[in-house]
């Protein structure tokens, strides 16, 4: 824990162009919406029916500490130039590495949730068996990862 990091500022002719803009939008929406999908906002609707006030609490809680934890993470990879993984392993040699595969395994994780939500919600709002919803679901996810 004792290790002092050498972080090297770089200068660079970098000119942020519409292109950049555009990158950098698409992510700031990747990032608000990674953790909402018909899984998270069909388990939010049944426990707000049953917990009411105290689960709003809980829900703004997560919300602060979220953008909390989002900033500081941002703002070392910014002023560092270094990916995430990188960062991680001047630390912990290995730990970018295991952080990685981390993420991928929730990544996983999540979308077997978000298509076992979307299921659940097809059959809430149309009434249709959720093997059909999760099967609708995917497909319509698949078509539009092949445009």
């Amino acid at each position: 824990m004792g290790r002092n990091l050498k972080l090297k500022h770089r200068e660079s002719d970098f000119e942020f162009t519409k292109n950049h803009k555009r990158l950098l939008l698409g992510s700031v929406f990747l990032m608000a919406t990674s953790a909402i999908g018909p899984a998270f906002l069909t388990q939010t609707a049944v426990f707000t029916s049953q917990f009411l006030a105290s689960f709003a609490f809980a829900i703004l809680l997560s919300i602060i500490i979220d953008i909390g934890a989002q900033i500081n993470i941002w703002r070392i990879l910014v002023v560092t130039g270094l990916r995430g993984q990188e960062i991680s392993n001047k630390v912990v040699p290995g730990l970018g590495t295991v952080i990685s595969i981390l993420i991928a395994f929730g990544g996983l994780a999540f979308n077997i949730g978000n298509i076992a939500g979307a299921g659940l919600g097809l059959n809430a709002i149309f009434g249709l068996d959720v093997k059909w919803g999760r099967s609708y679901y995917c497909n319509l996810c698949n078509i539009n990862l092949c445009k």
